[in-house]
């Protein structure tokens, strides 16, 4: 009889294979158990008696799965087909919603097969059951028998009620599944329309083509085999103290109802076993979902752990201060930019009042603040002031926002400061850097201008003075020049850094060259009260540098390590010489006070000088880079300051002689400066060159297609044509000529002509210069 579980949405139904012994029942349900995929199918039972092993009735559940909501579990049976076990086929009967009947198609079984079916229908009438009304489906068995009767034979015998009818071989598969789908389709459908649920159907026969589509997907085709397959393992249940034969008429208890209560109990403990295994198998099911989920748990709480690490350490690092306090106003959180602003480590103000940071005249902003946010409020950028750990106070600006619960509600309240005195600091120091930068893109042009005007009065200098016959007038000239010479040596270092000349290499020693450099000083040194000790290696070797220009560095240097000196209790400076590899390196130790770590980058950079004293690290970083060196400090309170110079050892060149004369040589002048090259056309030709003036690059470029000359002096900023672009043009149509330019220019600061300068290798000097420099790097190019 059908089960409904109204809890559990399920419908349970009971379906029994009657037929002779040996028609092939088992046969069908071990078959359809083999079909059943693993996860459909559920425990097959077989249960025996003590005397006989025979197995008499099999139980074999299968999960049809759900149907509109209900889950519909069906329970396959079989009854022993011997004659002595019709009370176990009556009660294995009970209850039953379809019967299959199992036939044996040979011939020689066809009363037995008559029998059993009479024994059917007296056993079904003994369950209150009727034949002609329960759902009802034939097979015949065995069709591969060689007396296997016809099938038209067998239905006028046996198919008394025109049912449907499928031909099998049990042992291959073939006609089981047929014959299951047919019985399950019709005892659905009986069931349903019996209780009306067909009713709640919209359509009920694609209700019952669904119930044949799950089962076809949930089996699969036995194996092709040549001998029949072994039965497949199953759960045995077996009674061992309760035999047929010990029940006779005359014990105390009936035979028959004995029976009859033992195999109920073995079907209904085979019920309960599958529903436990069922249960077993949820369970498992269950543990291995939650074993997911406490994975999925633990990755999640591993990822929330590297979020909570990340805004932590974003905290942290932020650079405005990020503070929270309860309501109470205790500070509760506590970060890196708070202590740096506040002065307060985290364990000197956690838990302490919010207060304690708020002058005493402005009590009342952090009562009105928390007023606001705890009705949800943002207080965005509120300008105030607060009190450092030392008692100064500077101004912030304050943004105040709530901090809420899962629940919405506003547990505290933070507090993100912004120190407005810093940004002041770097507001005036991003002003002082956008003059800065406007001075250095108005420089540069300013300077070349200036120098093209004083090369001029220096070229001409030695000229006034021969020409000035009167002795008052020489006396007034020679003050003149004097003056003259003074400003050249105030702008020496400028002109060092904004319009350097390429370096002319000469024999030296460099310890030479240091005590010639510290004998320049020494009135400034002793003035001020600094001794200055000298540690100079003895066997430094001979290298190639530029005598002049390494003087130049060297004095300034020591300049500067003089002027700080002065501001320290313990005047002196320290100077010592090495060979270290393929360097020599010069060290100046001071003992003045130590230059600031933000300030150490730029110590050598020319928008980091504040003075002319500072001016002059500028220069000496500029020559020595010039030679291809490196310049380094390092400070330390209380210790000083240690500057260290890097010049690399280059090979010795001899000293250029004076034997190349200029005399007759055809040398073109380049300048747009009219006075700066008459000037220089004046001097050449006083050398007895052959000099052709050109006032523009074109112009030069004119007089170089029709005539050819020995060397070219050329400016390199011009109007029209730059020298750059002249040296573009000789390079393709004169190549002969791109190693006979000298440069003369007051511009190498400038980024492209110092990028020229350094790409090209060519000889150049800053203006302005002297007419015995000149004269020097043209002899040196000519030879």
């Amino acid at each position: 009889m059908v089960q409904f579980n109204t809890r559990a949405n399920e419908i349970l139904l009971k379906l029994v294979y009657y037929g002779p012994g040996l028609s092939g029942k088992t046969t069908n349900l071990q078959s359809l158990h083999a079909m059943c995929q693993e996860v459909q199918r559920g425990e097959l039972f077989s249960v025996n008696t003590q005397e006989d092993r025979t197995l008499f009735f099999d139980l074999l559940p299968i999960n049809l799965g759900y149907i509109y909501g209900n889950a519909i579990h069906l329970q396959i049976y079989t009854v022993p087909g011997q004659v002595q076990y019709d009370a176990s086929r009556r009660v294995v009967l009970g209850g039953a919603d379809g019967v299959v009947f199992v036939a044996d198609s040979s011939e020689a079984k066809m009363q037995e097969n008559v029998d059993s079916l009479s024994n059917l229908y007296h056993n079904l009438n003994a369950n209150r059951l009727n034949i002609k009304q329960i759902p009802f489906v034939l097979q015949y068995n065995k069709r591969d028998l060689p007396d296997a009767m016809p099938v038209g034979v067998m239905n006028r015998r046996l198919n008394f009620r025109s049912v449907p009818f499928f031909e099998a071989v049990a042992p291959r598969g073939t006609g089981v599944l047929d014959t299951f789908l047919a019985i399950t389709k019709e005892t659905v459908g009986s069931t349903f329309q019996k209780y009306h649920l067909d009713k709640k159907i919209k359509d009920f026969d694609e209700m019952l083509n669904l119930i044949e589509t799950n089962i076809r997907s949930s089996m699969r085709e036995l194996p092709p085999a040549e001998e029949p397959a072994p039965a497949p393992e199953g759960t045995v249940l077996r009674h061992n103290t309760v035999s047929v034969s010990d029940l006779v008429p005359g014990k105390v208890a009936d035979a028959q109802d004995l029976l009859e209560d033992a195999l109920k109990s073995n079907m209904e403990t085979a019920r309960l076993y599958s529903e436990l295994k069922h249960t077993k198998d949820t369970l498992e099911q269950k543990n291995q979902e939650l074993a997911v989920l406490a994975a999925q748990n633990e990755r999640a709480n591993q990822d929330n752990l590297k979020t909570r690490r990340y805004l932590e350490g974003l905290i942290q690092s932020v650079a405005e201060g990020i503070i929270s306090f309860s309501h109470d106003g205790r500070v509760l959180t506590w970060n890196t930019a708070a202590e740096q602003i506040f002065g307060y480590t985290r364990s000197e103000i956690v838990g302490h009042a919010f207060q304690k940071l708020i002058p005493g005249n402005r009590a009342g902003e952090l009562e009105q603040a928390m007023a606001q946010v705890g009705k949800g409020q943002i207080i965005r950028d509120v300008p105030s002031v607060r009190v450092r750990k030392g008692g100064q106070e500077f101004p912030v600006s304050t943004t105040y926002a709530p901090i809420r619960g899962s629940d919405d509600r506003v547990l505290a309240f933070s507090a993100l400061v912004r120190d407005l005195g810093e940004q002041r600091t770097l507001e005036r120091r991003l002003e002082h850097a956008e003059t800065s930068s406007s001075l250095a893109r108005i420089m540069p042009p300013l300077f070349n201008e200036l120098t093209n005007r004083l090369g001029p009065v220096l070229l001409q200098k030695s000229l006034l003075l021969e020409t000035a016959t009167d002795p008052a007038q020489q006396m007034r000239m020679s003050r003149l020049l004097q003056a003259v010479d003074a400003a050249q040596n105030l702008l020496r270092p400028l002109l060092m850094v904004l319009s350097p000349s390429s370096p002319r290499l000469e024999t030296c020693n460099i310890n030479t060259l240091v005590q010639e450099s510290a004998k320049r000083l020494e009135a400034e040194a002793a003035a001020a009260g600094v001794a200055m000790e000298f540690t100079l290696a003895p066997d430094l070797p001979d290298c190639s540098l530029d005598i002049d220009q390494i003087r130049e560095a060297l004095v300034n240097l020591f300049r500067s390590a003089v002027y700080a000196t002065v501001k320290s209790t313990v005047k002196r400076v320290r100077v010592g010489t090495r060979l270290v590899g393929n360097a020599i390196q010069i060290v100046s130790q001071d003992t003045g006070p130590a230059i600031p770590e933000p300030e150490k980058g730029r110590v050598f950079d020319l928008a980091g000088a504040t003075d002319v004293e500072s001016l002059g690290l500028c220069t000496a970083a500029s020559i020595v880079q010039a030679h291809g060196g490196k310049i380094s400090v390092r400070s330390q309170a209380g210790v000083g300051n240690a500057f260290l110079v890097e010049l690399p050892m280059t090979d010795v060149v001899a000293n250029k002689g004076t034997n190349e004369s200029l005399q007759g040589k055809k040398i073109m002048v380049v300048d747009d400066e009219a006075f700066l090259l008459e000037c220089l056309a004046d001097a050449l030709a006083a050398w007895g060159c052959q000099v052709t003036a050109c006032g523009l690059a074109t112009e030069a470029i004119q007089k170089m297609q029709v005539d050819t000359f020995d060397l070219i002096v050329s400016d390199i900023r011009m109007p029209g044509l730059t020298g750059i672009q002249l040296f573009d043009w000789i390079r393709q149509n004169q190549p002969e000529m791109a190693k006979k330019i000298i440069y003369t220019t007051g511009d190498s600061f400038d980024p492209e002509t110092r990028t020229f300068l350094e790409q090209s290798k060519l000889p150049h000097l800053g203006k302005p210069f002297d007419l015995k420099k000149l004269k020097q790097a043209m002899l040196d190019l000519l030879g």
